[in-house]
């Protein structure tokens, strides 16, 4: 008998994620919350002089501030964001991070803390030309998008016979359009509004009802529990408290508005 509970103590310690530590336990242990973003997704991630900024950015910031501990940045890419995050380089991946299927089955999301929808972005002169998919995919037409991302995703589902031009650095896309380099961005309401309010030669159509739903969350590794507990617990007081209606109100996070 004593043996055959030896046995069994032998084979539960020795399966996978037993007595794994979690990265909540590391960040106390460390005082380092490490977060990866790619601070190319306006007004998510991104560098004004040098100064990385973001709706994103700051909840990390609040993440770290509530934890007591440091927060340190690791710049990352759409196309790594996954990867990254599997190899132990940042505990928690932030930046407009848009809640899919295939990327819980390699991590684990939080709680959404903004609902988002595609939409093309486009030059205004062109804005009663590019009202349908349909419209947007034909072969004198070219539509940029950025690799890696739901953005490509979304175009190489709908997009058959336009051109597709990938553009490794996002926050370009909006200029080549003005400059007629590309004629649509397929992308994320809340992108498409802020590149216009930016930029009066584009516009952002359908922005109010976009062609899809989807929700953007934080990202965390698969199977740490205790540490996505934490966080959609610090999320939902968050939300009561005033701090996220915040942050969105201060991005413009609101494609009605």
């Amino acid at each position: 008998m004593t043996r055959l509970l030896s046995v069994l103590l032998l084979l539960l310690l020795t399966q996978p994620g037993w007595c794994k530590p979690s990265n909540l336990d590391r960040i106390l242990e460390t005082g380092v919350l490490l977060v990866g973003t790619t601070a190319d997704y306006e007004p998510f991630t991104y560098r004004e002089r040098g100064e990385l900024k973001g709706f994103d950015v700051e909840i990390a910031r609040l993440i770290a501030e509530e934890l007591n501990v440091k927060v340190s940045f690791v710049e990352t890419s759409w196309a790594e964001l996954v990867p990254d995050l599997q190899q132990s380089r940042y505990h928690l991946a932030v930046g407009g991070i848009t809640r899919t299927l295939s990327r819980q089955t390699q991590a684990s999301f939080t709680e959404p803390v903004l609902l988002i929808g595609k939409c093309p972005l486009v030059r205004r002169e062109d804005q009663n030309r590019f009202l349908t998919l349909e419209s947007i995919d034909q072969p004198e037409v070219t539509v940029a998008c950025n690799p890696g991302g739901t953005n490509e995703k979304y175009v190489r589902t709908h997009i058959r016979k336009a051109e597709i031009l990938l553009v490794d650095d996002n926050l370009a896309i909006p200029s080549l359009l003005a400059g007629g380099r590309a004629d649509v961005m397929l992308t994320d309401n809340v992108e498409a509004v802020q590149a216009a309010r930016k930029d009066h030669r584009l516009v952002a159509i359908s922005a109010a009802q976009p062609w899809t739903t989807e929700s953007l969350g934080l990202l965390t590794t698969r199977d740490d529990q205790a540490f996505l507990n934490w966080l959609n617990l610090f999320l939902s007081q968050a939300e009561a408290d005033g701090r996220l209606p915040a942050l969105r109100k201060k991005y413009g996070l609101d494609p009605t508005d």
